[in-house]
């Protein structure tokens, strides 16, 4: 049996049209049976989100210098300046960069159901039906 997603030239035939009712039935009931071949290019599921996005954000050595720095403002000795003021800016450039990677996720995931949900046309053999 061959899957296709393309669609059948401009009046050709459908295959399961000239089948009887009970053969059509029996066609669509294998399908259930076939591995899944669903596409998936995300990165993300709901409850993964934030512990690999943190991991990601910190593998970059520009957003772990910032942090480290920021978290020095909290030891009295060497504080620059209030600690809270210097964690804003690093907090908004974590907080958009997520923001980004949801967007561009959920984009993906978007891109992906279309894609999985197009219409395709099973082209076999009938003395393989039984």
């Amino acid at each position: 049996t061959v899957r296709s997603n393309l669609l059948p030239p401009p009046g050709a035939e459908d295959p399961a049209a000239g089948a009887a009712k009970g053969e059509r039935r029996r066609r669509r009931g294998c399908a259930q049976h076939l591995a899944d071949n669903r596409l998936k290019t995300t990165k993300y599921t709901l409850l993964s989100f934030l512990p690999k996005n943190l991991f990601e954000q910190f593998h970059r050595p520009a957003n772990v210098y910032f942090v480290f720095i920021a978290l020095l403002n909290f030891v009295p000795a060497v504080n620059a300046f209030q600690p809270g003021l210097a964690l804003a800016p690093v907090l908004f450039i974590l907080a958009i960069t997520a923001f980004r990677d949801l967007w561009e996720d959920y984009s993906r995931h978007r891109s992906d159901h279309k894609i999985n949900h197009l219409g395709c046309l099973v082209f076999s053999s009938r003395s393989h039906l039984k």
